[in-house]
């Protein structure tokens, strides 16, 4: 995400939120990859109690395979998930544009989701 997306757009008026939490004995928080997302649109939040993640399987009716965990897991990690600029924080946010994981595997649908995103932001800009 970093170089395939952040890097070539750095214009962009785009915010990132990295929700980390441990799912794998790596995923400590001492062993958490501070330098994985450094550009300055990118806010970096630790989620102890995978609240959001749990939250967000929830609300997406997910259940996720965890294949190096050989577990089912109720808690979405290793995702995307892309709002629109007006988005707001009530019960929750709306609407969602677009989601996927993991993340490596869905990188393509990302960038093409948020190119389309910022186009049709840019375009209402212009309009106004």
């Amino acid at each position: 995400m970093q170089k395939e997306i952040l890097e070539k757009r750095p214009d962009a008026d785009i915010r990132v939120y990295a929700v980390w939490f441990s799912m794998l004995e790596s995923d400590s928080r001492p062993a958490w990859p501070r330098d994985a997302l450094t550009d300055p649109r990118v806010t970096h939040l630790w989620d102890e109690k995978r609240v959001l993640g749990r939250w967000y399987a929830q609300d997406l009716k997910l259940k996720m395979w965890s294949g190096s965990l050989k577990t089912w897991t109720d808690a979405l990690w290793d995702a995307y998930l892309l709002y629109d600029p007006g988005t707001r924080w009530t019960s929750g946010p709306k609407p969602l544009v677009g989601w996927g994981t993991t993340i490596m595997e869905s990188r393509e649908e990302l960038r093409a989701n948020l190119e389309s995103l910022l186009r049709e932001s840019t375009k209402k800009d212009s309009e106004h």
